[in-house]
């Protein structure tokens, strides 16, 4: 396993980083069992950065994490890290850092530790406080750098968090890059894979609209501010998968969730965006190996957090260490698939 800084914190983060999201469903449906096994085999390969929110599940993920954590992580070698978030709702605004407070608190609890290592507030900053925006309530740069950031404080300075981050999951560039500027947070996590490389680059000929965001070099920006950046959604929810590629959604696995299994209409155009990148998989190097290159290239990023619905896929992205990197040519081809827009105008591949 190789190891990067998470921006200017004092953490070294393995490249994979350990998810544990209702998307993939491990931490939070999944048998016990399998859930012991690949926690056991993710700290056995070096992984030691864990991703987690109180949302996964209601809860059931961090408590799921904290008793993984107390079986496996006292022997150890090396420090493991953890990141969890916060919430906004709709009945928080006029209390923000209270909930910021209470939401670390209950987090601590579930987790059965004393301080956590990066704290995210889960909302995405966007210039205005749209409740009808998608996923989550945004929070405004004055939100993020005011109250937001004051219950973050106070914690930090109990000594229950260490590291401040936030999402950027549906947020706009210009408000992100703004709070990112600030230098009041440490880490983000940003969506950024082949389907929509937007927050690394900005290719020509990819065509953006409803449903495809434009996140304008967010993670970029990050590099330069000295934020470290934690890639979500590697693999744009299982459409960077062969399995989806040949079988479309029904090639998702049976745990897997999140809002592409509630309203699996918004899955569709994912999947055929993913289409455009089928060449690469050529065992023994896999199409979710190479997504992993693709992002590992990008020089902000620190590390991915993939979400895992069995060991197997866990197994086979920790391939990314020991194969060849993605070649001349086939940059050429990822990019030519970009100029192309996916070649959707010429119908589905």
């Amino acid at each position: 396993m190789r190891y990067r800084p998470l921006g200017k914190t004092d953490l070294d983060v393995s490249e994979i980083a350990f998810g544990t999201g209702d998307n993939a469903g491990l931490m939070t449906i999944a048998p016990e069992a399998d859930r012991w096994k690949s926690f056991e085999y993710a700290l056995s390969i070096g992984v030691n950065y864990f991703d987690t929110s109180p949302d996964y599940g209601k809860g059931r993920a961090e408590e799921n994490l904290g008793l993984a954590l107390k079986r496996f992580a006292r022997d150890v070698p090396r420090p493991l890290h953890v990141s969890t978030k916060v919430e906004v709702m709709p009945g928080d605004v006029d209390d923000i850092a209270g909930k910021v407070i209470a939401s670390t608190e209950a987090s601590l609890r579930r987790l059965g530790v004393d301080c956590i290592d990066v704290m995210m507030i889960h909302n995405p900053p966007r210039s205005t406080r749209d409740p009808s925006a998608a996923h989550w309530l945004p929070l405004t740069p004055d939100d993020m750098l005011g109250p937001a950031l004051e219950g973050l404080e106070r914690m930090r300075d109990a000594g229950k968090i260490r590291w401040f981050g936030f999402t950027c999951e549906s947020a706009e560039p210009e408000p992100a890059k703004r709070v990112l500027s600030s230098g009041s947070y440490h880490a983000i996590n940003c969506w950024y894979n082949m389907v929509n490389p937007t927050a690394g680059m900005n290719p020509a000929g990819v065509r953006y609209g409803a449903g495809y965001d434009d996140y304008d070099g967010i993670i970029t920006h990050a590099g330069e501010c000295g934020v470290g950046v934690a890639v979500i959604r590697p693999l744009s929810g299982g459409a960077l998968t062969h399995q989806v590629v040949e079988q479309g959604a029904g090639g998702r696995h049976r745990h897997a969730g999140g809002i592409y299994t509630r309203q699996p209409e918004t899955f569709t155009p994912e999947i055929q965006r993913g289409r455009a990148f089928a060449f690469l998989h050529r065992p023994p190097r896999t199409l979710p190996v190479a997504a992993y290159q693709f992002a590992l290239a990008h020089p902000a990023v620190s590390t991915i957090v993939g979400g895992f619905s069995e060991i197997a896929q866990l197994q086979e992205v920790a391939a990314v260490e020991g194969v060849p990197l993605l070649s001349s040519d086939e940059w050429t081809q990822i990019n030519a698939a970009y100029a192309a827009n996916f070649y959707l105008d010429e119908g589905a591949l």
